[in-house]
């Protein structure tokens, strides 16, 4: 829903008739949020699923419409039926529109068919390795690149753990054919124009790369719960454990960009280098 059509849609129910969701940090919160909202971190949001009710519409809202859609998305993978996204989040609901559209989920690096969940798995770590490396580019501070490129080689070493398994679970294949299946990459320009347009600071692409790891988790857990295979199942399980030490990782630097902190950037702030071409 839009801000407007949110609106419309809190004026006609009663707070009881549904739930209002704030997924952003608590710093965030205590700054302004919508009356009656119910805060959980993205990063708590599984821990404590139960203080919300699933039988009830959830109306779920952050700063621009980015972390609320990945919690949307971990509402629904959990049972709630009706979860409604608040595009463009309390920032849009302040009057303040972002140009474009709404920013590109996982989608954008796994939307081709696979012959396995180990392929898509690993596009998808990919894409995010590639996603951390293109945003470097865009910020300035060394301490900004240090982050984006550190959270990279996580993706590196989720690459190589998917390889392993890979091989493990078809012994047939050969390495150079193993390999070759897991071969293949993005462009870094066209990622660096898929999400250009939605990005402003440091803090907006910590916040694109928090529904970028809180996707991935969604897919390790789900692909955890729904393997017969007991080593299988412990190994998504693994990969989605780390995924939340990535979003944990976001969520910290984060809460520094909130007080100021990091680089010395107060919140908000430009801190993203033309593109290539941009300004000419």
């Amino acid at each position: 829903m839009s801000p407007v059509e949110a609106r419309a849609y809190m004026k006609r129910f009663r707070a009881g008739r549904y739930q209002l969701l704030d997924v952003r940090q608590l710093r965030e919160y205590q700054r302004t949020h919508l009356p009656g909202a119910i805060l959980i971190p993205l990063l708590d949001l599984l821990a404590r699923i139960a203080e919300l009710d699933p039988r009830l519409p959830t109306l779920v809202y952050c700063y621009n419409g980015v972390r609320s859609r990945a919690a949307c998305q971990l509402l629904r993978s959990r049972g709630f039926q009706e979860v409604i996204n608040i595009t463009g989040g309390i920032r849009a609901w302040n009057g303040l529109h972002l140009s474009g559209q709404e920013t590109k989920g996982m989608e954008f690096f796994v939307s081709d068919e696979f012959e396995n969940v180990f392929l898509m798995a690993y596009k998808m770590e990919a894409g995010l390795k590639l996603f951390y490396l293109a945003m470097a580019e865009l910020v300035e501070s060394e301490e900004q690149k240090g982050l984006l490129r550190h959270m990279a080689d996580f993706e590196d070493g989720h690459m190589a753990k998917l390889l392993r398994r890979y091989r493990q679970e078809m012994p047939d294949l050969g390495e150079a054919e193993g390999n070759s299946a897991m071969e293949g990459g993005f462009d870094k320009d066209k990622t660096l124009r898929a999400y250009r347009d939605y990005l402003e600071s440091m803090e907006d692409i910590i916040q694109l790369g928090m529904m970028l790891e809180t996707q991935a988790f969604d897919l390790y857990s789900r692909l955890a719960r729904q393997n017969d295979k007991p080593e299988l199942r412990e190994f998504y399980q693994h990969m989605a454990d780390e995924e939340k030490i990535h979003l944990g990782q976001l969520s910290r630097s984060l809460d520094k960009i909130l007080v100021g902190q990091f680089a010395g950037q107060p919140r908000g702030s430009d801190l993203l280098a033309p593109l290539p071409g941009e300004g000419d």
